[in-house]
C-alpha cells in the first residue's frame, strides 16, 4: 500500500511538473521574432503602405524610437491587427482585405528589424492572440 501512495505521489508531482511547464511555455508563446509572416507578404506590405497608408503616416511613426511597435510591446498582435482592420486607412476603415492588412503589418515588422519566415501572418482572432509583440533582437541583446 505505501508503495502505491509514494508511486502515486510520484506520478502527481510528474503531471503537475508538466502542467507548469506547459502553462510557461504557453504564456511566453510565440512572439513576432519567430518569423511569422513571409517574405511576398512585406513585398504586397510596402506597396499597400506605399499606395494608401502613406497618405496619412510615415514609417518611422511605427518603427522609430518611442514609437508605436514600442507602445505595444507585450501585447497580443491580436490587438493591433484588430485596431488597424476596423479603423484604418481614418477615411475609409475597413476598406482593405484582411490579407492587404496583414501585409501592410508583415511590412511594417520588417522595417521594424523582425525576421520573415516561410508561412503568411495569419488573420485570424486565435491565431493573432498567440503572438505577443517584442522588439526585434539587437547585438548585445
Amino acid at each position: 500500500m505505501a508503495r502505491k501512495l509514494v508511486a502515486l505521489a510520484v506520478l502527481g508531482a510528474a503531471a503537475l511538473g508538466l502542467a507548469i511547464t506547459c502553462t510557461l511555455a504557453a504564456q511566453n508563446g510565440r512572439t513576432v521574432r519567430d518569423g511569422v509572416f513571409s517574405r511576398a507578404q512585406v513585398a504586397r506590405g510596402a506597396r499597400v503602405f506605399e499606395s494608401i497608408c502613406t497618405n496619412c503616416h510615415e514609417i518611422a511613426e511605427f518603427v522609430g524610437a518611442d514609437a508605436y511597435l514600442e507602445e505595444v510591446e507585450g501585447k497580443p498582435l491580436w490587438e493591433t491587427f484588430d485596431f488597424i482592420s476596423t479603423k484604418m486607412p481614418d477615411d475609409d476603415p475597413g476598406s482593405l482585405s484582411l490579407d492587404e492588412y496583414a501585409a501592410v503589418l508583415a511590412y511594417i515588422f520588417s522595417v521594424y528589424g523582425l525576421p520573415s519566415g516561410d508561412a503568411e501572418l495569419a488573420v485570424d482572432q486565435e491565431s493573432l492572440e498567440a503572438i505577443k509583440i517584442v522588439p526585434p533582437m539587437r547585438p548585445g541583446s
